[in-house]
């Protein structure tokens, strides 16, 4: 077994002569430049013998000599020592192949190049085209004339170029050892890996495979040159792309940039200004919230915790309804183009205290409380001033503004509705209007029914009418407010439902007399029905919310108009301005963008301006994103979109686990940005302002300083933009379909419920707040110090947002299209792992930048510093110092990756051991922030090492293919919800990684049971199973359901996201028999099934395939015993494994490297000669199929599990080894068995002849004649 820990040995004698990553590194470099020459050496070699005919013994061959003298050299000494440090490592190996292929395909390219290029400067004398003295016609055609040549001769140099450069890059010293594309995918380009016994085939041999190498080399260049010339043209057209006139160019901004880059289809400028519109509703929102904490402050001073809980809240309600009428009494005037507030109405201000000093509220008190309307007056003016100073509104008469603003206060609403708390999960009471209020309502209907000269209709039928509107009654997802239906009594619209929307009515003020709704009284009559609480927090933030829209969009209209760039006066103008765009403003009077102010107060100056179709989309914040009709689909929005939405808010908002990891995490956007490197105390400073900035105040309120400074970060982007929050958030907004998500959602929880998730909510942005805050710090001292004053601190202010906005994860820089996956059945959390890319290169590039300005040259070197100890240095050396800690080789760490769960195997592993040696591991990648960047990197270097003699390129296309996987995974994954509902209904009760959910024969109600618990697991909130487990391991010390071990400290340790878990390698090993099983089932059904007129050409294919893929599956079970025994259990231990399962066999096979191909058994013989007899058909496994099968038999049984599994169509086509039959190949005759003399088996219908002399399969057949 694995032997135990031994604090005072920390490294292995193995340890001891282990090769440094950069050693090997160097190594690599070293054995590669060797090579370079030798591999010139060999190829004239092998041109050599091929050229010196047959029948030269191969060991007289120039190539068998030359490496004879190079091994018996110095140079070959070197050469050995440098191959076997290179090849300690991954990154070893890859360095050796990329310097022994990069510099001859460099040099190669150079000089075909060079080559090209006088060649075609020579043609082109003779065929230059003179423009001079050429005019109309023939100047036009000899301009066309002129750029065909020049087109041409660029094609010419690119041919050559690419052709120079894989001939330099197919001299290399070993093509084998490299390998092929062909190797791991089926295009005829994979090597021949026989070596043959003549001197001229041998050298055949390795030259053709050298040609494929070159074959290879020449057909991917077209397809690098045009990834590398769209990244081009993206990096250097950026914004002029979508304008372009080259169709080319066009598609590449439609398809590739736009989708991914944070504008989408939007000009910079828009989406600048658009970005900036939720920055200032945000500001706004914290003003409101500011001012509403004030009135709460105040109220915990009033209500002391000994008076009753019953008088609290009657007094809270009664002096918050007194508040509001208050505070809708404001007098304001219009001083210098500014909102002034000039006071209350004097005896509503006498009203109010009067009212308090009658529940003994103290003067104090009441200051406070009256100050804190007044503040909230004159935040609405500011807001009303910014509107009056953008110059878009109708009228300058002072006393019609001041009217317009001082009704639309009034008109606000500011209600809670008792009747919404009877829909509530958590509920105190249950709310029943008074008799008194129903009957008031009673005779709004019978004055209705009267106005519309209904007869017959009572007193009686006017309280049924009330009742139905309390049972139906619904609140506004917007606007909180009641919205009923009841059935018409007009002679018009005789027994059509109709609607009536509270929050509509008290805004409009208009009321028809045959309308239910006549004026205020009735109005009022059924705001007291449904038990309407006015309060006046209420009011200050739908008015600062309604208020911070229309002036943060005014402000937006006025930006666009004034950039010149977006909107234009005709649409002739936007067409010439716009070109080559899919459509544009089709309104003959251009754009109409109605205002909730009004059109009689309001004139948006978009009005008449005309612009592309894109751009009026987003002027309109109405752009359209992936899977808009699928949400339209009630089924989809509520089944799928819902649920997944509630699963993603239960891991997120909801997981004490997460909130952690949430924290912890974010701070390598402080390293990576190179922002830690700063003085320790300017950092521990800034992390105290950072925490004082923070919105949540949960410990004392901030001070207004800090709030004001908050205000700004909002205002320029930078905080309240967590991706993962945003994401769920959206997906919430978009199933909703706008409205306060989180009542819509929740609501049904009651207040105090509601409290918490709005509480969590406000943590988790926090939490990301923290560092993008403590960044902004960082990045401002940064500029003021290398700026020393000569840029005004407001610029300064502004960069320094901008470079946080670019190089931390910000949910407003998601593109449109990423934002819109997130409504897909599919992916979680999409916009975290695309902000890591995009900011990942930003850093760099911003490092890039800084670095070439002599004044920023420091903060570049600390930012590039920085991001790559982030993502380059930190996770190796995490692991390197654990591996020297606990003595682990990087042969054992190897092994341990064959036993890791398949979403662990290419992540960042920290290894570790307990006292009695058992092993643990860390996915160090789970909690770590860059993961996303690195993790492409961690997979090549992963499947690299887990080569044996294999060729290195099958390791870059599995390492690289699985580095794309883990990148698209959160993009293309099931989300949590669609794998709990496939775990039920595709995988039939079994998860994705096999654990089943239920007894496959249990009584049908255990298995629903099991199923609904399942899914409850799914949207469990509050880390549940992290919970469940940190607690298993306090209590039990393991998993009471599965015997799994678990470690208090390591369940511990996943609050920051890097849980330590136990590794039990036999029983991996078990699940790997178990695959290992299932691969050969799956091997074996590649041969058809006896039915239909099947031909031997299919079988003989489905015997190919299938004995290719169980030959993957033994070369990947020698290596997971391999990494057994690297990992100490010895050969006996590990026998008695397959032993158990009836393997033994196997075991043997694998352990002597030898592959155990299959043929047709005898029960698929005999149902093939069944099928063909009953249906008349050629019976396919005749006896010359069953001796090809056999060639190909034996064929394969020579194969070791170190080879590459063959192309044995392809030798059966060149006629290697052994031939298919054709129709005129002789077929060999059964044994002529007289049958008179001898007597059959009455068993098997042979005789003895037939029994000694016949395969197995050709006694099936004789048998069944």
């Amino acid at each position: 077994m694995v032997s135990p820990f031994d604090p005072n040995k920390l490294y292995k004698e193995e340890k001891d002569n282990e090769t440094n990553l950069a050693v090997s590194i160097a190594a690599g470099i070293g054995s590669g430049l060797i090579k370079i020459p030798v591999g010139l050496a060999s190829v004239a070699a092998e041109v050599y013998d091929a050229a010196r005919g047959e029948d030269v013994p191969i060991s007289d061959s120039a190539v068998a000599n030359l490496e004879k003298f190079i091994d018996d050299s110095v140079v070959g000494d070197v050469l050995s020592g440098l191959e076997d440090r290179a090849r300690d490592t991954a990154a070893g190996r890859i360095t050796e192949a990329l310097v022994q292929v990069g510099i001859p395909a460099a040099r190669g390219a150079k000089i075909a190049g060079q080559i090209a290029t006088k060649t075609i400067n020579a043609i082109q004398k003779g065929k230059r085209v003179s423009l001079v003295g050429k005019t109309g016609k023939n100047l036009q055609k000899a301009k066309e004339q002129a750029a065909k040549l020049n087109k041409a001769a660029g094609v010419g140099r690119f041919a050559a170029t690419t052709t120079g450069g894989a001939v330099g890059a197919s001299l290399i010293y070993d093509v084998e050892d490299i390998g092929t594309f062909g190797d791991s995918f089926n295009i005829g380009t994979d090597l021949d890996r026989d070596q043959k016994n003549d001197t001229e085939d041998e050298a055949l041999r390795r030259l053709q495979n050298r040609g494929k190498f070159l074959i290879e080399g020449v057909a991917i260049a077209p397809f690098a040159y045009g990834a590398g010339k769209v990244a081009g043209i993206v990096g250097k057209k950026g914004k002029e792309l979508a304008y372009s006139n080259s169709r080319f160019e066009r598609l590449v901004d439609k398809y590739i940039a736009a989708p991914f880059r944070p504008r989408s289809k939007k000009s910079q400028e828009l989406f600048e200004a658009g970005m900036r519109v939720e920055g200032q509703e945000g500001a706004a929102a914290i003003v409101a919230k500011d001012l509403v904490k004030d009135i709460d402050e105040s109220f915990k001073t009033i209500f002391d915790k000994s008076m009753p809980a019953a008088e609290r809240i009657k007094n809270k309600d009664a002096i918050l309804t007194q508040m509001d009428d208050l505070l809708k009494t404001a007098d304001d005037k219009i001083i210098n183009n500014e909102f002034r507030f000039t006071g209350f109405k004097k005896n509503k201000i006498q009203d109010f205290r009067k009212s308090l000093n009658n529940i003994k509220v103290g003067k104090k008190q009441q200051d406070e409380l009256v100050s804190s309307l007044i503040n909230s007056k004159k935040a609405f003016n500011r807001m009303q001033t910014d509107l009056l100073q953008g110059g878009n509104l109708t009228t300058q008469n002072k006393n019609e503004l001041t009217d317009f603003f001082s009704q639309r206060l009034k008109s606000t609403l500011s209600n809670d509705y008792k009747i919404f708390e009877n829909n509530k999960l958590f509920k105190s009471t249950n709310y029943v209007p008074t008799d008194e209020k129903r009957q008031a309502v009673a005779q709004i209907f019978q004055n209705y029914a009267k106005a519309n000269k209904v007869k017959n209709y009572g007193k009686t039928d006017a309280l049924l009418d009330v009742d139905r509107v309390l049972q139906n009654v619904k609140m506004d997802p917007v606007t909180k407010a009641p919205v009923f239906k009841f059935e018409s009594k007009s002679a018009l619209y005789d027994g059509v439902v109709q609607e009536v929307n509270i929050a509509k009515a008290i805004s409009t003020n208009k009321f028809d007399k045959r309308d239910l709704i006549t004026g205020q009284q009735d109005l009022k009559a059924f705001r007291e029905l449904f038990g309407e609480i006015k309060d006046a927090r209420r009011t200050i933030v739908n008015n600062m919310q309604a208020m911070a829209t229309v002036t943060a969009r005014d402000k937006f209209y006025n930006t666009i108009v004034q950039s010149g760039k977006i909107v234009f006066d005709s649409p002739t103008k936007a067409q010439l301005n716009l070109p080559n765009r899919p459509g544009y403003t089709m309104g003959r009077r251009g754009m109409q963008i109605k205002s909730p102010l009004g059109e009689e107060i309001y004139t948006n100056p978009m009005n008449g301006k005309f612009t592309s179709s894109e751009f009026e989309e987003a002027i309109k914040f109405a752009e359209s994103m992936p899977f808009d009709n699928l949400m339209k689909e009630g089924i989809y929005r509520y089944l799928i979109a819902m649920p997944k939405g509630v699963a993603q808010v239960a891991k997120t908002v909801l997981g004490p686990f997460t909130h952690m990891r949430n924290f912890t995490s974010a701070v390598a956007f402080s390293l990576g940005t190179g922002n830690l490197f700063k003085n320790p105390a300017f950092v521990l400073q800034n992390f105290k302002k950072s925490f004082n900035t923070i919105q949540p105040q949960l410990l004392y309120r901030n001070l207004p300083e800090d709030q004001a400074f908050y205000q700004f970060l909002l205002d320029e982007g930078v905080v309240n933009s967590s991706s993962t929050f945003q994401d769920v958030q959206g997906l919430l907004k978009d199933i909703s379909k706008g409205g306060d998500v989180i009542n819509r959602v929740f609501g049904k929880l009651g207040r105090r419920m509601n409290k918490v998730f709005r509480g969590a909510q406000d943590l988790y942005v926090a939490e990301d707040d923290f560092y993008k805050i403590y960044n902004y710090l960082a990045e401002f001292d940064n500029l003021k110090n290398a700026y020393k004053g000569a840029i005004p601190d407001l610029e300064l202010a502004k960069r320094a947002a901008s470079i946080v906005r670019n190089t931390v994860p910000n949910y407003a820089y998601v593109s449109d299209f990423v934002k819109g996956l997130r409504r897909s059945p599919l992916g979680n959390f999409v916009s975290f792992p695309a902000e890591i890319i995009r900011t990942s290169m930003n850093i760099t590039q911003q490092g890039i930048r800084e670095l070439k300005d002599p004044a920023l040259r420091s903060i570049g070197a600390r930012r590039l510093i920085g991001f790559g100890t982030a993502v380059s240095i930190i996770p190796p050396t995490v692991v390197e110092g654990f591996r020297g800690l606990y003595g682990i080789t990087r042969d054992e760490l190897s092994g341990m990756r064959r036993f890791l769960p398949e979403w662990s195997r290419e992540s960042t592993i920290v290894p570790n051991k307990d006292k009695e040696g058992n092993l643990y591991y860390t996915d160090f990648s789970h909690g770590f922030a860059y993961d996303t960047v690195i993790n492409p990197v961690q997979s090549v270097i992963a499947n690299v090492e887990g080569l044996d003699e294999e060729p290195l390129m099958k390791g870059l296309v599995d390492g690289v293919g699985k580095g794309v996987g883990r990148i698209v995974e959160p993009f293309i994954s099931e989300s949590i919800w669609t794998q709990a509902i496939s775990d039920l209904f595709i995988r039939a009760g079994r998860t994705k990684e096999g654990k089943q959910l239920w007894n496959p024969e249990d009584f049908e109600g255990n298995k629903m049971f099991g199923g609904l618990k399942h899914l409850a697991d799914a949207l469990a909130p509050l880390s549940f199973q992290q919970l469940k487990r940190l607690g298993q391991a306090a209590i039990y010390g393991e998993d009471p359901d599965t015997g799994r071990d678990l470690s208090f400290a390591g369940e511990a340790a996943g609050f920051f996201g890097f849980r330590n878990i136990k590794m039990d390698i036999p029983k991996s090993m078990n699940y790997k028999i178990t695959d290992y099983n299932g691969r050969l089932r799956k091997s074996r059904a590649f041969i058809p099934r006896p039915e239909g007129n099947r031909k031997p050409q299919e079988i003989i294919d489905g015997i190919i395939k299938g004995n290719s893929t169980f030959f993957e599956a033994m070369k990947d079970m020698k290596k997971d015993i391999q990494a057994m025994e690297d990992l100490g259990f010895s050969d006996k231990e590990i026998a008695t494994i397959f032993d158990r399962r009836g393997l033994d066999a196997d075991y043997g096979l694998i352990k002597k490297n030898k592959f155990k191909p299959f043929g047709l058994a005898r029960g698929q013989i005999e149902a093939f000669l069944r099928n063909a007899e009953e249906n008349n058909y050629d019976n396919p496994v005749d006896r010359t199929t069953l001796r090809e099968i056999n060639r190909i038999i034996r064929r394969l049984s020579k194969l070791t599990l170190d080879d590459i599994f063959p192309n044995v169509n392809l030798e059966v086509e060149r006629g290697a080894t052994f031939t298919l039959p054709t129709a005129s190949m002789p077929v060999s005759p059964m044994p002529n068995i007289p049958p008179v003399t001898q007597q059959k088996n009455p068993i098997t219908n042979l005789t003895r002849t037939e029994e000694a002399l016949l395969s197995p399969e050709e006694k099936v057949i004789a048998g069944r004649t």
